[in-house]
């Protein structure tokens, strides 16, 4: 896999697809994308010289690599292996690489299939936000072979910062539901505590600089504590609805391997009325507000 002879086809064009894409085609990569419902970013893609096609069956025809960056597993499959997925566009064997936060058993259940006609997989979760995506310092975290993931590495450092094999095929969908899983339970608890805070007759700016100085502040924590204190809700741009899934798919995975996850069970029903009460859309600093409602 070079610069100058693959050919990569992008799926999932949103917050942080649109500007790994960008940093694909500004690498010189061949770019071939696929519109789902904005046209803003497949415009600013053409406009950098990739081409666009219909159906994914007719991405994989035109691609070496194929990069998914899309919301779930269930999504995934359905590219993979609908009527017009790319398997069923398939010329020639290509490399698919998963971006998304997938379920580890759906991920080898694809896997084995590619690898039955001939072709091969990653799993590379990202961490940090869209701006690290737009600027391609992301982190990404990929499962597979090590023979794939040398031939994937050029590609994926057009889009990173920190690029870590961390294993096999799963092992990085793995990795990233524990961070969500944790990060989610953060996030819950972060809200309740504010909540706690002001009825308690606390001052925010003050419960900030206090926990600030210590062991607790990250930029997770700042994020949160942007929605109360300043009425900035954008500061992680991420949706209450991919927050509620991930978590889900963390406690399907501990309870598959036999772990206790209280925690992550509680922030999944927290973060489940919300979007139930039709609030998936906004990002996950809203918590607070829609808490205290």
């Amino acid at each position: 896999m070079s610069n100058e002879l693959a050919r990569v086809g992008f799926i999932g064009l949103g917050a942080m697809g649109v500007g790994m894409a960008a940093n694909v085609r500004k690498a010189g990569y061949p770019l071939v994308v696929k519109a789902n419902k904005r046209r803003e970013p497949v415009e600013r893609l053409l406009a950098m010289g990739a081409t666009e096609v219909e159906t994914p069956a007719q991405l994989a025809a035109q691609s070496d690599v194929v990069i998914l960056c899309v919301t779930t597993s269930e999504v995934v499959e359905s590219i993979v292996f609908g009527d017009d997925g790319l398997l069923a566009g398939m010329e020639h064997p290509f490399t698919l690489i998963d971006c998304g936060t997938s379920e580890p058993g759906s991920t080898l259940k694809i896997g084995a299939e590619l690898a039955k006609r001939g072709c091969s997989m990653l799993d590379v979760p990202l961490g940090r936000s869209a701006a690290a995506a737009e600027s391609g310092t992301l982190n990404m975290m990929a499962g597979g072979s090590k023979e794939d993931f040398e031939k994937a590495k050029p590609l994926l450092e057009t889009m990173s910062e920190n690029l870590f094999h961390v294993g096999d095929l799963g092992v990085g969908h793995k990795l990233k539901l524990i961070n969500n899983g944790y990060s989610m339970s953060v996030a819950c608890l972060a809200a309740e505590s504010i909540i706690t805070a002001e009825k308690a007759g606390v001052d925010l700016q003050l419960l900030y600089d206090v926990m600030a100085a210590g062991p607790n502040r990250s930029d997770f924590f700042d994020w949160v504590f942007a929605a109360p204190l300043t009425g900035d809700e954008s500061k992680l741009q991420f949706s209450l609805a991919n927050g509620n899934k991930d978590v889900g798919y963390f406690n399907t995975m501990a309870k598959e391997n036999g772990a206790s996850v209280t925690l992550p069970e509680q922030a999944q029903r927290i973060l489940q009325k919300v979007v139930d009460d039709g609030n998936g859309e906004d990002t996950i600093p809203s918590l607070i507000r829609h808490m205290k409602s």
